[in-house]
């Protein structure tokens, strides 16, 4: 994983996806992305 410069001076994370001889692929999504995300919850009280 490698952090790189965004134009308003954030940092972005990425991945190396591929490398060949004339270019290299970044992979800028989230880890989670494409994902299925399961949240358990506990409803406290409703006001």
């Amino acid at each position: 994983m490698l952090q790189m410069q965004s134009r308003d001076g954030g940092t972005i994370s990425v991945v190396v996806a591929d490398v060949d001889n004339e270019s290299v692929v970044l992979d800028a999504n989230h880890p989670l992305a494409g994902k299925d995300l399961i949240f358990a919850i506990e409803l406290v009280s409703i006001n």
